[in-house]
């Protein structure tokens, strides 16, 4: 249930050099929703311990996926520039350091997830700074609670494992070749999240790193070598790249001078002259396809999953099928309704809603397509449709009755913060409001 807001400035208390997106430049109103969403405490506890099963499910796909050929990872739509670059370990033997799973609310209360952002997860601030402070207004607990702590342990690991250069006189570490935070600084929520991630590892390294050896990079004026190598400004090399930019965008990038950029930026990861995060293999994961490739190979029961992976695919996914595959995954599941995603899809861009006939029942024309940085796709996913819950949500519009969707960031393999948006739609683009979670 939501709970009206009983303090109207708790959304101006929220810090802007932290946040700096909850205005935002064309759009009336606040992106925070006037309102808050109470969770009992064994859904909460629920959703992380689907999402750690989950997460193992994905990790095991992937492996699949790295030993096929790679005219299996072009029918994924993987970008056939990148596949010589996913068949490396990386430093956490990870396929991806940290995700959000997304899950929808079915009319019977239960969690079908839906997406994982594996590459470029967002929403990070509100989860990990902002929910307390919904929290403290509204009088409930916070899911969150100790979930920044988990974060900055988590990127202060990473920064260990990233081989900092170390000298061996004094023991401390060099800011000689710095880790390094990069993304377009003209993008606001990528900034923010980006500068919050950046602050959360120098706080979890604390005094044993010099003050500049975390630091931010515009992409703007990113600049590989001759040898691969990222050059800062000042000279200095990187040891490491956080980097806030989706990889199915990334590896056709170009410099001003129309330099490659993506690729020579690969180059430097594959011959180790940097760590990447999020590693280039969370790219696979990110790939819609990739939810029909694991929906397959549980109806297989092979051997790669265990019973209780397996119950909990069949309990909290949904039957997936690449395109080739529809018809099958129709005579299947012959009254129901399908959902049609691009496999690059963002923010609903080109998702529909369709019968078994391929008849549209529900479609957004409103989405501004120059708004959303996206690859575009050749295919689709069609996946089975869910008829969600409805809740009411008190907004800068107004009271209004939507859809919720509510995720659950990763740490590695360790499931973390919780976080919802909501959306008067049931295909959510941009319009849609963060809504806090309390306990």
């Amino acid at each position: 249930m939501a709970i009206a807001n009983k303090m109207r400035d708790w959304i101006d208390a929220i810090d802007r050099n932290i946040m700096p997106f909850v205005d935002y430049e064309g759009y009336d109103y606040r992106y925070p929703a006037d309102d808050i969403q109470i969770l009992p405490c064994h859904k909460a506890e629920d959703l992380r311990r689907v999402s750690q099963i989950l997460f193992n499910v994905f990790q095991k796909a992937v492996k699949v996926c790295q030993h096929c050929d790679n005219e299996f990872l072009k029918n994924m739509e993987i970008p056939e520039a990148i596949i010589p670059y996913l068949h490396q370990k990386n430093v956490l033997n990870l396929p991806t350091w940290f995700s959000r799973f997304d899950y929808v609310v079915d009319r019977w209360g239960q969690f079908k997830m839906v997406e994982i952002n594996a590459d470029t997860p967002c929403a990070v601030v509100e989860a990990y700074y902002a929910n307390r402070l919904a929290c403290d207004n509204f009088g409930c607990r916070n899911p969150n609670a100790a979930e920044y702590t988990a974060l900055t342990n988590w990127l202060a690991n990473i920064y260990w494992r990233s081989a900092p250069a170390v000298d061996l006189h004094s023991g401390r570490v060099s800011d000689k070749r710095p880790f390094i935070f990069a993304c377009f600084e003209d993008y606001t929520e990528d900034y923010g999240t980006t500068r919050f991630l950046m602050k959360a590892m120098k706080e979890g390294v604390g005094r044993l790193a010099p003050k500049d050896a975390i630091r931010f990079e515009s992409f703007y004026t990113l600049r590989i070598d001759e040898t691969n190598q990222i050059i800062l400004p000042d000279g200095r090399a990187a040891s490491a790249i956080y980097r806030l930019h989706p990889m199915e965008i990334l590896i056709d990038e170009t410099t001003a001078d129309g330099e490659s950029l993506g690729t020579d930026l690969m180059d430097g990861y594959k011959n180790s002259k940097f760590t990447m995060f999020n590693p280039p293999e969370a790219i696979i994961m990110q790939s819609k396809g990739f939810q029909a490739l694991i929906w397959a190979l549980a109806q297989k029961e092979a051997d790669i999953f265990t019973a209780k992976e397996l119950s909990t695919i069949k309990a909290y996914m949904l039957p997936s099928y690449f395109e080739e595959d529809a018809e099958k995954g129709i005579a299947e599941n012959p009254d129901c309704l399908w959902i049609k995603k691009p496999l690059w899809g963002r923010e609903g861009l080109g998702i529909t809603v369709v019968d078994k006939n391929d008849t549209v029942q529900i479609s957004r024309d409103d989405i501004d397509i120059d708004e959303i940085v996206r690859r575009d796709s050749r295919t689709v996913m069609w996946q089975k449709y869910v008829d969600q819950a409805s809740i009411k949500v008190h907004t800068d519009e107004g009271h209004l009755e939507g859809y919720q969707t509510i995720s659950c960031f990763m740490l590695g393999n360790s499931a973390s913060a919780l976080y919802s948006r909501f959306s008067p739609y049931e295909i959510a683009a941009t319009e849609a409001y963060w809504l806090p979670l309390g306990i």
